[in-house]
């Protein structure tokens, strides 16, 4: 426990600009990367999984046990490349579903896709045994404007929660840091040219909630410790609220990670797609709870006359 003294009394606020620019260098270089891949519009330098652009999808039930791995050689025997399927089955366990999403499919590719599938596993008898539809673009604007949605209301909502447990300041810091971890997870997606699904976007919604929490422990002992170090200047008690509760954050988010980055080696495509969302996200988190959401909450609370009063005594006691 020696080794890590240091991070009991390290100045975690004294350095807050270092941890500004640093966010700033990840966050530009992900908002570049979406405004060079999207041609000037930061919204297309993403590259969209198949649920939010056009395409074909198509519904397919078995009569016969038929796994995913089975269904996916079918497809991609076909030409077809990167499909999403997802797998459904009723609650007796005889019958298996498959919803098969692709790019855009012509007449003849489809009907070549419902052969080979036919001849390679037993379609199950009735007119729903196999369906398929074609994804328009208004579609795929739909979920996208429904998932940004989601997260701006889910961000509202965090706003609203924090400012009346605690008050606006502090909620100012939480949102900045949960703006921060968004906008690292989406810039990262961006950086490597990973697919965004609707799989991602419950991870950052997870990941919104994660990080609220982490920020929501580091505010409750600053308010704890608060009166009972008035006569500390606020930069310096929030360094002991952090000092006091980051080795709580540290194991949290190491123990957090391990099962999620389980799922991201081991996991299936939609689950990968969730786990590196969320392993992008938790560390993030980690990072934003002490270097974006308490340094922020510091820069508005020094600003009160009370605390300008005490850093100007400090300041002079510090020069005599």
């Amino acid at each position: 426990m020696q080794r890590f003294r240091w991070l009991f009394t390290f100045d975690y606020m004294g350095h807050k600009k270092w941890y500004f620019a640093i966010s700033a260098l990840v966050i530009g270089a992900g908002l570049l990367s979406m405004f060079i891949r999207g041609g000037g519009n930061p919204i297309d330098g993403i590259q969209y999984g198949l649920e939010f652009r056009t395409g074909t999808s198509v519904s397919v039930e078995f009569s016969q046990p038929v796994t995913m791995a089975d269904v996916r050689t079918v497809v991609e025997e076909q030409g077809i490349r990167n499909p999403v399927i997802q797998e459904s089955r009723d609650a007796a366990g005889e019958r298996f579903s498959y919803q098969i999403q692709t790019d855009t499919l012509t007449p003849r590719q489809e009907a070549a896709l419902k052969a080979a599938l036919h001849e390679e596993f037993i379609i199950a008898d009735g007119g729903s045994a196999y369906a398929s539809e074609s994804v328009g673009a208004t579609f795929g604007r739909d979920v996208i404007t429904a998932s940004y949605k989601a997260v701006a209301l889910a961000l509202v909502l965090i706003l609203i929660y924090v400012t009346i447990r605690f008050e606006w300041k502090y909620a100012i810091g939480a949102l900045a840091a949960l703006g921060h971890d968004l906008l690292v997870v989406i810039g990262v997606y961006s950086l490597v040219g990973r697919e965004l699904t609707t799989g991602s976007v419950a991870a950052i919604l997870t990941i919104l909630g994660y990080s609220l929490y982490d920020n929501v422990i580091v505010f409750d002992r600053i308010r704890e410790n608060t009166p009972r170090m008035r006569s500390v200047r606020y930069g310096n008690m929030v360094n002991r609220s952090v000092a006091e509760t980051i080795v709580r954050s540290i194991n949290t988010s190491l123990i957090t990670l391990v099962p999620v980055l389980c799922l991201l080696i081991f996991g299936g495509d939609t689950l990968k797609d969730f786990a590196f969302a969320l392993t992008v996200g938790i560390v993030s988190g980690a990072y934003s709870t002490i270097c974006v959401a308490s340094p922020v909450a510091t820069v508005l609370k020094e600003r009160e006359p009370q605390y300008r009063k005490l850093a100007a005594r400090a300041d002079a006691v510090k020069g005599s």
